[in-house]
């Protein structure tokens, strides 16, 4: 019989329910209200609170995915969609389509996107087309 194994259950909000968290609080509820009407502890309200100006600007520069480790923009989404597209295209061509030609392709649509998506966030985001990041993109497609 294995041991039981306890420990710390994580909530993961999205953007839009953080926001509203924020907005709440900041018009006038308490912590503990808005705490018990997304069930969630208060450290987590006050968590969310300190961390508004971080959320604020996720939300101006398209953030679509939160998670502990790194978030993706609305660009590397909208640049693998493209990709992925372009790879059936070849594929449906029987073209050769190899690891570096991938990556190079991903690195084009990327600076093609960069330049067409205005704002100054937009100009700060960077993209190597690394192995890893390719092994990633087979998982997820």
């Amino acid at each position: 019989m294995d041991p039981k194994k306890y420990g710390v259950s994580r909530t993961v909000l999205t953007l839009n329910t953080e926001r509203e968290t924020i907005a709440k609080v900041e018009s006038g509820q308490k912590m503990v209200d808005v705490a018990r009407q997304y069930g969630l502890n208060r450290s987590k309200v006050c968590t969310i609170l300190a961390k508004k100006d971080i959320k604020k600007t996720q939300a101006a520069e398209g953030v679509t995915k939160i998670t502990s480790a790194k978030q993706r923009s609305a660009i590397h989404d909208k640049m693998e969609r493209l990709l992925l597209v372009w790879i059936n295209e070849r594929e449906m061509k029987r073209d050769v389509t190899s690891m570096p030609i991938i990556q190079e392709k991903a690195r084009e649509i990327f600076e093609k996107l960069k330049e067409q998506t205005p704002g100054s966030s937009s100009e700060e985001l960077e993209f190597k087309a690394t192995t890893g990041w390719f092994t990633k993109f087979k998982r997820r497609s």
